[in-house]
């Protein structure tokens, strides 16, 4: 695989950047693939290499590439004017555009990324309940605020660990619970009942698997909520794609506040919170100082807005469908791969998404994670990016022909990782 100009990027990045990175997600080593542009469901990288792109920055990119429609929304907004200091029109009909989806989306906030919209709902559910404490699901991630960034790495242990210099205030701050474990969660949230403002989960939680939540757990956390007074929070920024009304209506439950990213914004940066009214009326500035101020020069720029209301006018409920059709034919096909290669490797997800587990090391490997590294980069080799911890997501651009095209190129890849690990 010839990545000559990576290399000579990478070299430059590391003069001029921690690691020569801004972004711990996109780092590889020796060194990332760069990527020169994109179009539809294709990349083409700094060596002028195309391949199929089933990361989509991260699942943020539901439309792929430089969609025409995307493009143009954007175009035009940029030429009236990126920013203001004043609200735009188009804030309001993205607004309503989002309201009704759900529901629950009574009242919406804009932020301008993913992060910002977790930490503006659980400060908005310690403002409505004057309570300091905050619940999350043991090794879910959700974004880098301090109160969400303890218990983050997957492991599903229930021992509080938070990043390096999260203070330890913080930490005692934050209760972490078993994921897809009613009775085990709830025993850890009766004993805070008193002091917990939020209950925050990922209903379809990509760290720890890709697994959705199930209904009694989903009822359970929805029931102690409504007993304890804390605000049930879903953060949707990854897993609000599965769905038209989003991924807890799909698996038929209801929260106070939604946290929403990504694919809301059509590829520009963007983040929300939506819930109900009277839960929203925390931010409102309109009967004097609200309990809970939130500014920022780039919340609801018209550029966002205008590419997140492109977004979903075309995310039809007929094109939710068809993605999540072309997602359960993926997970298939590498099911199908993986048995008959023999190895006990894991496919979960929903919907348009899917994520692929090396659960344990064959032949060759000192881990699972070794193993999946590499098939990362033999995929890469055959024409196929999806994330390195096998993360992937369906585009509406994509074809049964690519999904085919993906097939092969995963059991191709697949049993070229064996055949190295056993030479």
């Amino acid at each position: 695989m010839n990545t000559d100009k990576s290399a000579e990027l990478y070299s430059r990045a590391v003069e001029v950047m921690p690691g020569g990175n801004s972004r711990t997600a996109v780092y590889s080593a020796p060194y990332p693939v760069y990527i020169q542009s994109g179009s539809g469901a294709r990349v083409t990288d700094a060596d002028g290499v195309e391949r199929l792109d089933f990361l989509n920055n991260s699942t943020t990119l539901i439309h792929g590439h430089a969609h025409p429609e995307m493009v143009k929304a954007v175009t035009e907004a940029v030429s009236r004017g990126a920013s203001f200091g004043m609200p735009t029109p188009v804030e309001v009909e993205y607004a309503e555009a989002l309201s009704a989806r759900n529901e629950t989306f009574e009242h919406v906030r804009f932020t301008s990324s993913g992060t910002e919209a977790v930490m503006m709902a659980v400060q908005a559910a310690r403002a409505y309940t004057k309570r300091p404490k905050i619940a999350k699901i043991a090794g879910a991630y959700h974004g880098a605020y301090d109160a969400v960034a303890v218990n983050n790495d997957g492991s599903g242990s229930l021992i509080n660990h938070a990043v390096t210099g999260n203070p330890a205030g913080v930490v005692d701050n934050t209760v972490v619970f078993p994921f897809n474990d009613a009775e085990g969660a709830l025993a850890v949230l009766r004993e805070h009942a008193d002091d917990l403002a939020c209950v925050l989960i990922d209903p379809v939680p990509w760290r720890i698997g890709l697994v959705p939540a199930d209904k009694e757990y989903l009822d359970a956390l929805r029931a102690f909520c409504d007993e304890s007074g804390a605000l049930l929070i879903s953060d949707e920024v990854g897993s609000y794609r599965v769905g038209y009304h989003g991924a807890m209506h799909l698996l038929g439950s209801e929260a106070d506040l939604t946290v929403l990213g990504k694919v809301i914004g059509g590829g520009m940066p963007i983040g929300a919170v939506a819930g109900r009214r009277k839960f929203m009326g925390v931010f409102d500035p309109s009967q004097g100082s609200p309990a809970l101020p939130h500014s920022g020069s780039y919340n609801a720029n018209p550029v966002s807005m205008s590419s997140g209301v492109t977004s979903l006018r075309l995310l039809t409920p007929e094109a939710h469908e068809r993605i999540g059709e072309l997602g359960e034919r993926a997970r298939t096909a590498m099911r199908a791969t993986i048995e008959s290669a023999g190895l006990d490797w894991q496919v979960n997800g929903l919907g348009s998404l899917f994520r692929v587990i090396a659960t344990s090391a064959p032949q060759g490997y000192t881990s699972p994670a070794a193993a999946m590294k590499r098939l990362y980069w033999v995929l890469l080799d055959n024409g196929v990016h999806i994330g390195d911890s096998g993360l992937g997501c369906i585009s509406t651009p994509m074809t049964d022909e690519d999904i085919t095209a993906f097939a092969e190129a995963f059991d191709t890849s697949v049993r070229q990782v064996l055949a190295e690990g056993r030479a």
